[in-house]
């Protein structure tokens, strides 16, 4: 049952309209009526029509500005304008505050019943999408943890685009800030796939890992998901190195006290998650396969140097590949285990080997320069004296500059 209210300052018109809505159909009941505007306004609040007929002069609030108060107190309603007045500006105030009909007195009972059956459709099928909705938001909130897993897997691994992310973040109702911190675990293989029970012991212990990671967070808010490799990552709200080193800590006892092994952890802060966070999950696998030793990657790295030193166009990037990490992991792992940024041990290397080169007399500074991977005998110069502390010249000389 539709309920309807008229609002008409004339008794006679609001005894027509009352008597025309009951012919109408029986789905349609009139749950109130009001000579003014300001009643009008007063019994809609109390009975929450889903019709309303009303009048555009009234005393007291005008049909108009009954129509604009409706509009923010119960959004969503059929309004229907019943008014003697065929004047333009009336029209065009209706179509603006998005007036569902315009129909004017005397009021024609064919035409009006028509306008009554639109309104009832319109109702009609508000309500199925209505149930719809109710239903598809259902279907969401129990599909939801399935829908992140996989969102935050593809995420990881840079299967979304940028506009892909910005739509499922808002659609899974993912709220991140400027800063988040990941989390990786992964155990080691205790026993070969051949071994009865291997698959369902590991499968247990990644259940149970993914349980201490939820509970880790002191105030809930983690994001827990699963790659292919067997790994349990945690993407969470920011948080200081000194605080996650903790937490990091904390995940390891509870698991091994749960699993009774020892799992690998790394961590990092990823700053602009949106930009970062395949990145620093590349970075954590790569640290994670190397079983958490990060020297392994150094050593690799300046072999590498050693041997494409004198290629101009060796950069970071070229050695990040060729190791299979991504570049700002490499760059801080050299910086950190070395001293020196990625570029800056290239240096060296090339200012090494540039000065054996330049023990033989008849070697020119420019031809040293190119065979050590400077184009420019300028920047060799620079380079030189930073790493050494003379130029090229003044250290044929005997090192004084």
């Amino acid at each position: 049952m539709w309920k309807v209210l008229i609002a008409d300052d004339e008794p006679k018109i609001r005894h027509g309209l009352h008597t025309l809505v009951e012919r109408s159909g029986g789905d349609l009941e009139v749950v109130a009526e009001a000579e003014d505007g300001e009643v009008a306004f007063q019994k809609a609040v109390e009975f929450e029509p889903d019709i309303l007929l009303i009048d555009v002069r009234m005393p007291f609030r005008s049909g108009l500005e009954l129509i604009e108060g409706l509009n923010k107190a119960l959004p969503g309603r059929i309004v229907i304008i019943v008014s003697g007045h065929d004047e333009f500006e009336y029209a065009q105030a209706a179509v603006k505050l998005q007036v569902f009909d315009y129909v004017l007195k005397p009021v024609d009972a064919t035409l009006f019943k028509t306008v009554l059956d639109r309104a009832k459709a319109e109702l009609e099928s508000r309500r199925e999408d209505g149930k719809y909705s109710a239903w598809a938001r259902e279907q969401l909130d129990r599909n939801i943890p399935v829908l992140r897993e996989r969102f935050f897997k593809d995420w990881a691994m840079g299967n979304l685009s940028k506009t892909e992310l910005v739509e499922d973040l808002a659609f899974l109702r993912i709220e991140l800030g400027d800063t988040a911190t990941l989390i990786a675990a992964r155990f080691a293989e205790r026993a070969g796939p051949d071994v009865p029970g291997a698959d369902k012991g590991r499968r247990l212990a990644l259940v149970a890992m993914r349980t201490v990671m939820a509970e880790a967070f002191p105030e809930g808010g983690s994001y827990v998901f699963e790659d292919d490799t067997e790994t349990v990552l945690a993407l969470a709200p920011g948080m200081t190195p000194e605080a996650l080193i903790d937490l990091a800590g904390v995940i390891e006892r509870r698991a091994t006290e749960q699993v009774y092994q020892v799992p690998s952890i790394a961590t990092r802060v990823v700053p602009y998650p949106l930009d970062g966070l395949c990145d620093a999950y590349e970075e954590l696998c790569a640290e994670l396969a190397d079983g958490g030793n990060c020297e392994a990657f150094v050593v690799l790295a300046r072999n590498y140097i050693d041997k494409h030193y004198w290629n101009p166009e060796l950069s970071l990037e070229d050695a990040a590949a060729e190791l299979q990490i991504s570049p700002g992991y490499l760059s801080r792992l050299m910086k950190r285990e070395t001293g020196f940024s990625f570029v800056e041990y290239l240096n060296r290397a090339r200012v090494k080997k540039a000065t054996l080169l330049m023990s033989d007399p008849s070697a020119k500074a420019f031809e040293v320069a190119e065979r050590v991977g400077y184009r420019s005998q300028h920047y060799f110069s620079r380079a030189f004296k930073k790493v050494t502390g003379s130029s090229p010249t003044d250290h044929r000389r005997g090192g004084q500059s």
